[in-house]
């Protein structure tokens, strides 16, 4: 009997391929949240070093104050953008998650798919194994000696 062929193997190739592009998407996607809280922490560590430096200079001119000040305030502003940008790296992780869910899914679908298949090809290729088998055994016992056998024109011989 012929080898096992899976009908939907190219199907089953390409889901694999979707999978792996689902895979380096969403690990891309990854790196990308994690880009974006190490600039968060930065400016957030940066605003708490600039306020515990402020304490220590209450003396200064009114005018470094007031620059200090806008440079607090401008870092504030770049701290809730930046904290947008953390929220949106989560929402495209989270679609990246739910895309590569999917992918797996319908990979695994066609794998049940394969089994299914490969098993009913492995209990045809039994059955006509067991039936080769059995033909075999009758044409043996039909063969052995001492075995009665009708012959063209009905006598017996032995």
């Amino acid at each position: 009997m012929r080898r096992f062929v899976f009908s939907l193997q190219k199907v089953l190739d390409y889901r694999q391929r979707l999978e792996e592009q689902a895979i380096r998407a969403f690990a891309e996607a990854q790196a990308q949240l994690m880009h974006e809280q190490a600039v968060l922490h930065k400016l957030l560590v940066e605003r708490e070093e600039c306020l515990r430096g402020s304490h220590r200079r209450q003396h200064l001119a009114v005018d470094l104050l007031a620059v200090e000040q806008t440079y607090l305030s401008a870092l504030e502003e770049r701290i809730e953008q930046q904290r947008e940008r953390v929220m949106e790296a989560e929402k495209v992780l989270e679609e990246k998650r739910q895309a590569l869910i999917e992918a797996q899914r319908e990979r695994k679908a066609m794998e049940r798919l394969r089994e299914k298949q490969y098993e009913q090809w492995r209990q045809e290729l039994l059955r006509t194994e067991q039936k080769a088998l059995d033909d075999l055994a009758t044409v043996r016992a039909a063969l052995a000696p001492g075995v009665l056998r009708l012959h063209p024109g009905g006598d017996e011989r032995e």
